[in-house]
Protein backbone atom coordinates (compact mmCIF):
# COMPACT_ATOMS: atom_id res chain seq x y z
CA UNK A 1 0.00 0.00 0.00
CA UNK A 2 1.68 3.51 -1.00
CA UNK A 3 0.07 5.71 1.62
CA UNK A 4 -1.28 8.29 0.00
CA UNK A 5 -3.33 9.43 -2.73
CA UNK A 6 -2.96 10.95 -6.25
CA UNK A 7 -3.84 14.41 -5.93
CA UNK A 8 -7.40 15.34 -6.20
CA UNK A 9 -9.40 18.47 -7.76
CA UNK A 10 -12.08 20.26 -5.51
CA UNK A 11 -12.25 22.58 -8.05
CA UNK A 12 -10.69 23.93 -10.88
CA UNK A 13 -10.78 27.92 -11.85
CA UNK A 14 -13.93 28.07 -10.59
CA UNK A 15 -15.37 31.37 -10.84
CA UNK A 16 -18.51 31.35 -9.10
CA UNK A 17 -19.01 31.50 -5.46
CA UNK A 18 -20.71 27.63 -4.59
CA UNK A 19 -18.82 23.99 -3.58
CA UNK A 20 -16.45 21.66 -4.98
CA UNK A 21 -16.01 17.79 -5.23
CA UNK A 22 -16.62 16.20 -1.60
CA UNK A 23 -14.11 13.27 -1.12
CA UNK A 24 -14.26 10.60 1.59
CA UNK A 25 -11.19 10.89 4.00
CA UNK A 26 -11.80 8.69 6.51
CA UNK A 27 -8.93 5.80 5.77
CA UNK A 28 -6.70 9.16 6.29
CA UNK A 29 -4.86 11.03 8.97
CA UNK A 30 -3.82 14.33 7.18
CA UNK A 31 -5.42 15.99 4.29
CA UNK A 32 -2.99 18.44 2.65
CA UNK A 33 -4.24 21.57 0.06
CA UNK A 34 -3.22 23.50 -2.77
CA UNK A 35 -4.36 26.16 -3.60
CA UNK A 36 -4.07 29.07 -6.33
CA UNK A 37 -6.01 32.29 -7.71
CA UNK A 38 -6.12 34.39 -10.78
CA UNK A 39 -4.42 37.78 -10.20
CA UNK A 40 -7.28 39.08 -9.70
CA UNK A 41 -9.12 37.13 -7.23
CA UNK A 42 -11.47 38.44 -4.43
CA UNK A 43 -13.01 35.69 -2.91
CA UNK A 44 -13.40 33.95 0.38
CA UNK A 45 -12.42 29.90 0.47
CA UNK A 46 -13.44 27.64 3.69
CA UNK A 47 -13.09 24.18 4.11
CA UNK A 48 -15.78 21.89 5.33
CA UNK A 49 -16.12 18.77 7.26
CA UNK A 50 -18.72 15.98 8.47
CA UNK A 51 -18.79 12.66 9.99
CA UNK A 52 -22.07 11.67 9.04
CA UNK A 53 -22.04 7.87 7.07
CA UNK A 54 -23.68 9.18 4.05
CA UNK A 55 -21.83 12.99 2.22
CA UNK A 56 -24.14 15.50 3.43
CA UNK A 57 -25.15 18.07 1.13
CA UNK A 58 -22.30 20.70 1.45
CA UNK A 59 -23.66 23.22 -0.74
CA UNK A 60 -27.68 23.34 1.65
CA UNK A 61 -27.68 25.05 5.17
CA UNK A 62 -26.85 22.61 7.96
CA UNK A 63 -29.24 21.14 9.66
CA UNK A 64 -30.76 17.90 11.72
CA UNK A 65 -30.41 15.95 8.80
CA UNK A 66 -27.70 17.91 7.11
CA UNK A 67 -24.49 17.46 9.31
CA UNK A 68 -21.23 19.21 8.33
CA UNK A 69 -19.32 22.26 9.73
CA UNK A 70 -16.89 24.49 8.62
CA UNK A 71 -12.94 23.14 9.71
CA UNK A 72 -9.55 24.71 10.73
CA UNK A 73 -6.66 24.29 8.48
CA UNK A 74 -2.79 24.64 9.26
CA UNK A 75 -1.04 27.16 6.48
CA UNK A 76 2.22 25.12 5.62
CA UNK A 77 4.04 28.29 5.07
CA UNK A 78 3.62 29.79 8.73
CA UNK A 79 2.11 27.17 10.44
CA UNK A 80 -1.12 29.96 11.69
CA UNK A 81 -4.24 28.25 12.01
CA UNK A 82 -6.84 29.13 10.13
CA UNK A 83 -10.22 29.17 11.91
CA UNK A 84 -12.90 27.49 9.73
CA UNK A 85 -15.65 30.05 10.16
CA UNK A 86 -13.30 32.63 9.19
CA UNK A 87 -11.50 30.95 6.03
CA UNK A 88 -9.10 32.11 3.64
CA UNK A 89 -9.88 35.93 2.19
CA UNK A 90 -7.99 36.87 -1.15
CA UNK A 91 -8.41 40.80 -2.42
CA UNK A 92 -7.44 41.18 -5.88
CA UNK A 93 -4.58 39.68 -6.00
CA UNK A 94 -2.45 36.01 -6.76
CA UNK A 95 -2.24 33.70 -3.81
CA UNK A 96 -0.67 30.18 -4.07
CA UNK A 97 -0.89 28.28 -1.01
CA UNK A 98 -0.50 25.15 0.65
CA UNK A 99 -2.80 23.90 3.37
CA UNK A 100 -3.04 20.86 6.11
CA UNK A 101 -6.18 19.66 7.59
CA UNK A 102 -6.06 16.61 10.10
CA UNK A 103 -8.24 13.95 8.78
CA UNK A 104 -8.75 12.11 11.85
CA UNK A 105 -12.16 11.27 12.51
CA UNK A 106 -13.52 13.15 9.47
CA UNK A 107 -15.25 11.27 7.10
CA UNK A 108 -15.66 14.07 4.22
CA UNK A 109 -14.14 17.05 3.06
CA UNK A 110 -14.83 19.70 0.79
CA UNK A 111 -14.69 23.54 0.11
CA UNK A 112 -16.92 26.40 -0.83
CA UNK A 113 -15.82 29.88 -2.24
CA UNK A 114 -17.72 32.42 -0.39
CA UNK A 115 -18.30 36.03 -1.19
CA UNK A 116 -16.47 35.99 -5.04
CA UNK A 117 -16.12 39.47 -6.67
CA UNK A 118 -13.73 38.60 -9.22
CA UNK A 119 -11.25 36.02 -10.44
CA UNK A 120 -11.14 31.86 -9.92
CA UNK A 121 -9.58 29.71 -7.61
CA UNK A 122 -8.48 26.10 -7.91
CA UNK A 123 -7.98 23.62 -5.06
CA UNK A 124 -6.63 20.33 -5.11
CA UNK A 125 -6.01 17.80 -1.74
CA UNK A 126 -3.94 14.75 -1.44
CA UNK A 127 -4.59 12.28 1.49
CA UNK A 128 -1.88 10.94 3.31
CA UNK A 129 -2.31 7.61 6.02
CA UNK A 130 -0.46 8.90 8.59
Amino acid sequence: MRGFTPEQTIFNAKAATGTGNAFLVEDFKTIVFSYGTAATSTLTLKFQGSISDTCPDFSASQSVTNHWDYVDVIDLQSGSSIDGDTGIGVTASSDFRLFEANGGGLKWICATITALTGGSATLKLKLFET
